[in-house]
Formats: C-alpha cells, structure tokens, sequence
C-alpha cells in the first residue's frame, strides 16, 4: 500500500525493492535514481566496479558511442552509474533523466526504464556471454587511480587516515570504491559475479522526482525486473561505536601545510528527537561560515588557513578538518575543543543562534532547487530509518533552543586525533 512519506509517496513493490515518487511540475526534466543497498565488505571493490562496467554499454547499445548516441536521440536524456556509502551501507546507483512529456513532446518514460532496465540486465558482453574483459580492465585501471590518487589530495587524505584509524575493526574504515590492490586484483568473472548478486539480491530504493503520476511511476519501476525477484539479502545494522580513550596519529610527509582531522562519535541518530539539534550544534560549530571553529580559531587566533565540521549521520561521527601550520597543532587542538565545550556549556549568544538557524533554513530551502538534492535528502533519510518531511524538518529546526544545542554537544566525545605533518619538522 502507497504510503506518504513527507515529500515522497512510497510503497513497497516487492522483491526488495521501495518506489518513492515526488510529483512536480517545478522542473523541465524527471529525474529518477535507482539505489541498490549492500554491506560495506569484501566485495566492495568488486560492486563499485560494476556500475563503470555497465554504463560502458548494452547488448543493443555495446559502446559508448552507439549508447550516447541514443541518448541525444532522445533529447539529450542522461544515463550513467555511481558507488557511494552512507555508514556501512555500500549504495550502487544509477540515475536516468529526461525531459518532461510537456517538452518532449512525447512520452519517455517507458524507453528510459527499458533502456535502464538493458544496461542492468544484459550489459554488453563477449561472444561467450561474459563481461568484455576489455571494458573490465580499462575501468578497472581507472577505478584503481582514484583510490590511490587520494594520496596527492592531502584534505582527503587525512580524513581517509583518520577514518582508519578511528573505525580500524569496522566496516566503515572501507573506501566506497575499495582500495587499489584491490582492484587490482579483480578479474572479469568476479565483477559479473558481483553484478549477477546486486541484480539478484541486492535491496533497492527508486526515486522519481518530476511530472511523473503514481500510475506512470509504478509502470516504470516493474519494467526494472526486480520486483518479482525472491526475498533479497539482509543487510547489517551499522555499528555505532562509542568513544574511549582518545588516540592521536600522527604521520610526517613533505607537505607544506599541516593536515588536522579530529573524529568525534555521538550517539545521536537521524532519527533521533535530538537530531535538529545536533544540525543545529554543528551549525554553530564549524558547519557554516559563522561557526565558531571559522570565527575564532581561524579568524579571531589566525591559526588555520581553513577549517569545518561535518556529520556522518548514519554512523554517528563528527569530523573536524583544517590546514594548519605545523607549530600551531596544539594550540589549534585546544581552542577546537574549547569551542566544543563553550557549545556544552550553552556560551551561545543570540546572533549566533539567529545566523546558523538562518544558514540551515537557507539549506533546507535549497534542496527544493534542484532533482539530484531532493532525491538524496530522501535517501539519506530512508537508509535512516526518517521520513522524508521537509517542512517538519524545518519547523524542528525553528524550534531549537540553546538548551537544545547544549543537550546535542554533550553528545558529542573525542575519539581519535590525525595529524599530517611536514616530515622536516620536529
């Protein structure tokens, strides 16, 4: 049965797979992404390589050429695939747009699904009926310079390091795209092993977003084939673990700017009555230009060239990242905690509630301006367990008071300390 879910109607068609349609007439095109769900495991890579290889071609379309050929036949529609996680959540997805039938012309919704519907389930192969190993191995090479390139940006990087070290023992210490020796490692059978399993098992949200009606949604979704399917896997809870006592990693390269990133865990969950606050808290934090992190530690005490906090809702961390000269690390690891404790003790005064509430509220309304931030408002919702109700969202956020702010950051503990330093330096 159809249900509201605040922006989105969903309903579950069966075999795993959840229909979430939003109607509007705000946009030119429609825009549609299916999300595929899996564990964060040793199969990462291996999934993360599958959507590369599938968008390579189908078996009507078997290169890149004939298949963006079709597409600008068909208005320029777009078709493509992704990897990301949310927590320990694998997420594979592939999105498809396409002008509205009042611009069109012509309805095509239909040729869109069916062309989506190919790419999932007869990819481009050999004679043989195999994956082209030709395609596998170029993607392949590609896949595997994005995980080691992370090395040259050292703002990544050291959130990667600190990711590590912070969660060693759990899934979320894996990349979304799997580490390079692992990919490396890959073979043809082992990628369409992981496609025939994702296709197969693999629990999945579709999100439409534009003049679709529920009738033209739910024809859309069966074409996919995947709502027959038998029961899909189940899928782990992401483990949230608590902060003990605090590790500090220090690694020395030459790099002419000192990289800090500092984890925190919170117990505070999406879904939780004190999540406004705990947006609200990190707005005040370092979330926004008029954060405290950005006004005292890098304006105020010039002790960082940048710096921000942003949350991991679905695994419950904080991270704070921010340049810093070398010589200042201590300095700089103090006054980021201060600013956290001032939080703590509700040291907040009235134009920095009215500044990071009106920053949130300008962020809320900004998700409506476009497809691609309406449908992953909603997805992140769903992996957690949340309604996808904009208005009530900023309504809660409205609503939150210091006493609140106060309540979230005492959620909110050190766990593990990464440092990226110039190895010249003592």
């Amino acid at each position: 049965m159809a249900r509201a879910d605040g922006l989105f109607r969903s309903e579950a068609l069966g075999g795993g797979l959840d229909l979430h349609l939003l109607r509007t007439k705000t946009f030119k095109t429609v825009a549609a992404r299916l999300v595929l769900h899996a564990d964060l495991d040793a199969g990462t890579a291996a999934r993360a390589l599958v959507p590369r290889v599938l968008q390579r071609g189908t078996r009507s379309f078997p290169d890149m050429r004939s298949l963006q050929s079709e597409l600008d036949r068909r208005f320029g529609a777009g078709l493509s695939g992704n990897t990301g996680k949310m927590g320990e959540r694998h997420l594979v997805e592939f999105s498809v747009d396409w002008l509205a039938d009042k611009i069109a012309g012509r309805g095509l919704l239909v040729e869109m699904f069916d062309l989506l519907a190919e790419m999932l389930h007869e990819p481009a192969t050999d004679p043989q009926g195999a994956l082209r190993e030709d395609y596998v191995l170029q993607e392949r090479k590609v896949q595997a310079d994005e995980a080691a390139a992370i090395f040259d940006d050292k703002g990544r990087y050291a959130r990667h390091r600190l990711i590590e070290a912070m969660c060693k023992s759990e899934p979320y210490a894996r990349p979304a795209i799997g580490r390079a020796q692992e990919i490396l490692a890959l073979d043809a059978a082992q990628v369409r092993r992981a496609h025939r399993r994702l296709i197969d098992r693999a629990p999945a949200d579709l999100f439409i977003v534009g003049d679709v009606t529920w009738s033209q949604a739910l024809r859309g979704a069966r074409r996919l084939g995947l709502h027959s399917r038998s029961v899909p896997a189940r899928l782990k809870r992401t483990r949230r673990g608590r902060a003990g006592r605090v590790r500090t990693v220090r690694e020395r390269q030459p790099v002419g700017q000192g990289k800090l990133a500092m984890g925190f865990r919170t117990s505070v969950r999406l879904s939780h009555r004190l999540a406004p606050a705990l947006a609200f808290m990190n707005a005040l934090y370092g979330g926004t230009a008029t954060g405290k992190l950005f006004k005292v530690v890098r304006e105020r005490e010039s002790l960082c060239y940048s710096i921000a906090s942003r949350i991991e809702w679905t695994k419950g961390l904080l991270v704070v990242q921010a340049g810093i000269e070398p010589e200042k690390y201590a300095q700089a690891r103090r006054l980021i905690l201060r600013q956290l404790a001032d939080l703590g003790a509700g040291r907040v005064s009235k134009d920095e509630m009215f500044y990071a509430r009106q920053a949130i509220q300008h962020g809320l309304r900004s998700l409506v301006d476009s497809p691609r931030g309406l449908i992953e408002f909603a997805l992140q919702r769903a992996v957690n367990g949340a309604p996808a109700d904009l208005e009530g969202l900023k309504r809660s956020i409205d609503a939150v008071t210091v006493k609140d702010v106060t309540r979230a950051a005492r959620t909110v503990k050190l766990d593990t300390v990464f440092f990226l330093t110039d190895e010249e330096r003592r």
